[in-house]
């Protein structure tokens, strides 16, 4: 149990500080939740991947630079960041949630924090906790920046119907080649690996206020409605009197609607069924 601790309290940590970001439209813990499981196994082709294309032998017992470079380049980068991005896109992306540029970001990291914890209980169970040392603030966090990387593209490719794959298929190869780089450093010049993690953590950050000034939500407040039951009018829920005949806001309805979408949804629900968009509490 004290491995599993070890291996996952630093992703938990990290993804309880950034969705604390996401605050104009939230996305739901369950999802999240998903999202972050579906990182956790996204190892496991990421795995097969290495293996098959044989990172294990460009690497061997005392591998030469060389033989570094090729294998991160090539192999481990390319591979780990596109299981990753695959645990998003054929996930929560296509989920009605998805729908501002923040939440690549937000799914990225929620992905890239489930495969950066899966990934140090294996660290762990081969070479004690005290590996977390080094892995929870510099793997972890690096798993995390190279997932934003093409996060953020992937929220620009929503907003723009699909249009931007350039931007989605260049920010795939930078976040490979960003990878890539790290792991070298690591294993040749640890300094320039806290750097870049340094460098690319106040990069994703801000990258959130970015996606935040995007957002088509900005300015949107959504309070659930309910019906008027003198004249059938909608009325906010936390209005004491009907704006248009002056009647008592009806009590114990067992019914709200969406003032996005129009959508009917069960009293109490957080999220909208319909069109996902969130219901402020008043």
């Amino acid at each position: 149990m004290s491995f599993v601790l070890a291996s996952f309290t630093p992703g938990f940590f990290w993804l309880w500080f950034f969705l604390r970001q996401d605050k104009i439209r939230p996305e739901p813990h369950r999802l999240i939740a998903i999202t972050f499981i579906l990182g956790c196994v996204s190892t496991i082709p990421a795995g097969i991947g290495n293996y098959v294309f044989g990172a294990d032998r460009l690497l061997g017992d005392t591998p030469a630079l060389a033989s570094v470079v090729a294998a991160m380049m090539f192999v481990v980068g390319p591979v780990e960041e596109l299981c990753k991005f695959g645990a998003v896109r054929l996930g929560p992306y296509r989920s009605l949630y998805f729908d501002e540029p923040v939440d690549g970001l937000v799914y990225a990291f929620a992905a890239s924090l489930g495969f950066a914890s899966l990934e140090n209980l294996f660290y762990v169970f081969q070479y004690g906790p005290e590996v977390m040392l080094l892995r929870a603030p510099l793997s972890t966090v690096g798993h995390l920046v190279f997932g934003s990387i093409w996060g953020y593209a992937l929220g620009q490719y929503y907003v723009s119907n699909g249009r931007r794959r350039t931007l989605l298929f260049g920010s795939l190869a930078m976040a490979a080649g960003a990878h890539a780089l790290f792991n070298v450093l690591v294993f040749s010049f640890p300094f320039g690996a806290v750097a870049l993690t340094l460098f690319g953590g106040i990069w994703s950050f801000r990258a959130i206020r970015r996606g935040q000034k995007d957002s088509p939500f900005r300015f949107r407040r959504n309070y659930p409605r309910v019906r008027c039951q003198n004249c059938s009018e909608f009325m906010s829920l936390f209005n004491r009197f009907c704006t248009k005949c002056g009647a008592p806001r009806p009590e114990g309805q067992a019914t709200i609607f969406c003032s996005n979408c129009e959508s009917s949804n069960i009293a109490g629900a957080a999220f909208c069924t319909s069109c996902g968009d969130q219901f402020l509490k008043g």
